[in-house]
């Protein structure tokens, strides 16, 4: 009988030392679900920062391409309105020359 009796606390010894580590395994399991919850806002945070980032972004290279069109017309009319009035000045300066020498022949302006 006494060696049963011993048998039976050894038995509830070990019974207790499990459920003391599965206490201790569940606290543990707690304190990763905490951590993991807690990287999982942070990096859904992240996330969205680098999303609203990038529409920003796109949104800016978008305005920059506009502009860049809009110049770029106006820079082609600039240089237009250039070759235009060098055409014109050359065609004067024939003229002139053409009057200055009193010549006819070859000033077809």
């Amino acid at each position: 009988m006494q060696k049963l009796k011993g048998e039976a606390q050894a038995n509830k010894d070990h019974m207790l030392q499990y459920k003391e580590i599965a206490l201790v395994n569940e606290v543990v399991l707690k304190q990763i679900e905490s951590a993991y919850e807690k990287f999982k806002a942070e990096a859904d945070k992240l996330k969205k920062s680098l999303e609203d980032e990038i529409h920003f972004l796109k949104g800016r290279v978008s305005e920059l391409e506009s502009d860049l069109l809009s110049k770029s017309t106006e820079v082609t009319s600039a240089v237009s309105g250039k070759e235009e009035a060098l055409s014109s000045y050359d065609r004067l300066s024939k003229v002139k020359y053409c009057l200055f020498r009193n010549v006819n022949v070859g000033c077809n302006v």
